[in-house]
């Protein structure tokens, strides 16, 4: 169901009903107002199509005299996922200056065998549980937050300082790169630069054979980027190369040349180096940022 809040009155109804996969943490998961809108009407949903097809749609319709109209929809980005797995289906939509819309999408990947850590395992048929096919791969939008100009015609246009302006190194619509779950963004609409919350892995203490435990983070980033995961979790703490199959350690991501050589992996090996967050807070008493005391991602 699509519900009209009226502030005024304080009324809410149901203006549309609306067809959506509703498992593993899909849905409609986003909703942005077109900044003209009072002279075009025109409303975007992030959502999961019902259907046999695992992906995602970000689609413009028409909102006029409190009536949604389900028939004037143009899908301008469809985004292939997998449905045998959750988890992480992040959705926010925002438009920035320029009438740029913003679009976050978490990493579509199952992190409950990881162990709390980065889940990178490179097992055949374990697609679903490697962020590396999705989060850290250049030529796949899950795990990214997306910048594009939507168009009049329904189609979209790419602005200038994307993160890959070289097709054959990555995605296009590519802003920043390297997130798990960024489940809400905003724009400072003074300066542009976008702000996320980003859910972090469970692990509750270091490990001398996978990495570090896990952060919740509130991210920056006035350029684009890559902010790592799942290489890297809080100030470029790195996870170690795991052998799922061996149980095995291998050596520490480096943060200043991250590579991904996972078989899941369509874009390039060489990624851009990693950037830390902003703020990175832990279960327990959290030393970079004291003020956020204990707990704070329970």
């Amino acid at each position: 169901m699509v519900h009209l809040y009226d502030i005024e009155k304080s009324e809410d109804k149901t203006i549309a009903q609306m067809e959506v996969f509703s498992g593993l943490e899909d849905g409609l998961l986003g909703v942005a107002v077109d900044p003209n809108y009072a002279a075009n009407h025109w409303v975007y949903f992030f959502y999961s199509p019902k259907g046999d097809k695992a992906e995602q749609y970000i689609s413009r319709f028409t909102l006029e005299n409190d009536s949604l109209d389900m028939a004037s929809e143009k899908v301008l980005l469809v985004v292939p996922t997998q449905r045998q797995e959750c988890c992480h289906s992040a959705g926010s939509l925002e438009f920035g200056p320029g009438g740029n819309l913003f679009i976050s999408l978490g990493d579509n990947t199952n992190p409950h065998e990881s162990d709390g850590f980065g889940p990178i395992d490179e097992r055949e048929g374990r697609s679903p549980w490697d962020a590396q096919k999705s989060a850290g791969n250049t030529n796949d939008l899950r795990g990214k937050i997306l910048r594009i100009k939507p168009e009049d015609d329904g189609s979209y246009s790419i602005p200038e300082g994307n993160l890959f302006a070289d097709a054959a190194q990555g995605r296009p619509e590519i802003y920043v790169m390297g997130n798990r779950n960024p489940y809400r963004i905003s724009i400072d609409s003074r300066t542009g630069y976008l702000y996320w919350g980003e859910v972090g892995p469970d692990a509750r203490k270091d490990s001398l054979a996978r990495g570090p435990k896990g952060y919740d983070e509130v991210n920056q980033a006035k350029t684009a980027g890559n902010y790592g995961w799942p290489y890297f979790v809080g100030n470029n703490k790195a996870y170690y190369k795991y052998d799922f199959a061996a149980e095995k350690a291998g050596d520490a991501f480096d943060p200043k040349k991250p590579v991904n050589n996972s078989p899941n992996n369509t874009g390039a090996k060489e990624l851009p180096p990693a950037r830390e967050a902003m703020v990175y807070y832990p279960y327990d008493q959290s030393e970079e940022f004291p003020y956020l005391g204990t707990g704070s991602r329970d």
